[in-house]
């Protein structure tokens, strides 16, 4: 599931700078953090599910959203992205990152 979240937020990101640069790097900033902590022990235990699921969902959302860019849905619907990849990250502990 991380790997399907870091591929959605990748093809997200792709060219979104045009649109809004922010965006884009919260999404790149999202991707490098989930990378570093994809090899955790915590994705090798069940308690990585409920959480994971929750970003996987926050991001095909927003995927939807740029398909059909509708930007002012997307802008509201980055930072819950944000907030589903900060517990991913907090959980895997690295409870020193912050996303912006």
């Amino acid at each position: 599931m991380l790997q399907h979240s870091i591929d959605t937020c990748n093809e997200i990101a792709s060219g979104l700078g045009k649109q809004n640069q922010a965006w884009e790097d919260s999404l790149v900033e999202i991707v490098e953090n989930f990378r570093e902590v994809s090899g955790s022990f915590f994705f090798k235990t069940i308690l990585s599910i409920p959480v994971t699921r929750g970003t996987v969902r926050e991001a095909d959302a927003l995927l939807e959203l740029r398909n059909s860019q509708d930007w002012d849905g997307f802008g509201q619907a980055l930072p819950q992205l944000i907030e589903s990849a900060q517990d991913v990250i907090e959980q895997a502990g690295m409870k020193g990152v912050t996303l912006t």
